[in-house]
């Protein structure tokens, strides 16, 4: 029994020792492979001493946009006439008051009354006829108010403002303009005509100081063209800006009545 356990506790010692001694070359193994590998180093780069005594030239850039000049007009036609806000505004105003009336008229108080059996049925009738005078009145005597006067620009005259300016000095006779007035509805409304078609006109139901003498044919089922406008001889008094030159109205208005002894 006792060489038994002594050869199994021999056995045991012997393979431990032999675990051991493995583990222990392994470690010694690898130690080496780990040692033997040399170690990755990052090359340095050297300076190019070739062309020291050049020096580096900057990439060329594109070069930006030629700029214009400052001179340069690209307006195809400038304000010579300017009635003012305030008058423009006021009689906006009026139009969009009396067609306010002449609707509640025709809608509320024209049927209300029409309703009620109080009164004879011509009532209805007369207070809509009644609220459409002013609406008609305002509408025609404002016709031919004008708002503004765009002068048109030759193709020469928008090249520089300097051609601009020696344009506006002597207006000639076939010049472009753009006379705007108002609608029924007070939007604006525009009207291109020639200044050798103007002559001085008057009206003694409502103001006119010149008329069209050529008008534009338009379709039947367009409105004719207005050919009666009024405006005074002289702006008012206000500082000219880069698209606003009163002083040239002055001259026009002259063309104007030019125009008219001559015919």
């Amino acid at each position: 029994m006792r060489k038994a356990l002594f050869a199994l506790e021999l056995r045991c010692c012997t393979k431990t020792r032999w675990t051991q001694s493995e583990r222990c070359s392994r470690i010694w193994t690898r130690n080496k492979a780990t040692h033997d590998i040399p170690p990755r180093t990052t090359p340095v780069r050297q300076p190019n001493t070739s062309n020291a005594g050049h020096t580096t030239l900057p990439s060329p850039t594109r070069p930006s946009a030629r700029p214009l000049p400052k001179d340069r007009v690209r307006m195809q036609q400038v304000v010579i006439y300017h009635a003012g806000t305030g008058k423009i505004a006021f009689i906006g105003m009026m139009r969009l008051t009396t067609i306010l009336i002449f609707a509640v008229s025709c809608t509320v108080v024209g049927p209300a009354y029409y309703a009620s059996e109080e009164f004879p049925w011509y009532i209805a009738p007369a207070i809509i006829a009644c609220a459409a005078v002013p609406m008609l009145f305002i509408s025609y005597t404002s016709a031919p108010f004008v708002n503004q006067v765009y002068l048109h620009l030759p193709a020469v005259a928008q090249q520089s403002r300097a051609n601009m300016l020696s344009y506006l000095k002597s207006v000639p006779r076939n010049a472009k303009l753009n006379i705007e007035t108002m609608k029924f509805n007070f939007y604006p409304k525009r009207v291109e005509v020639s200044l050798s078609d103007l002559v001085p006109s008057k009206s003694i139901t409502r103001p006119v100081s010149f008329m069209n003498t050529n008008p534009q044919a338009v379709a039947w089922w367009k409105p004719k063209e207005r050919i009666n406008f009024f405006t005074p001889e002289k702006n008012r008094p206000t500082p000219p800006t880069s698209r606003f030159f009163p002083e040239v109205w002055e001259q026009v208005f002259s063309q104007i009545k030019k125009n008219g002894a001559s015919r």
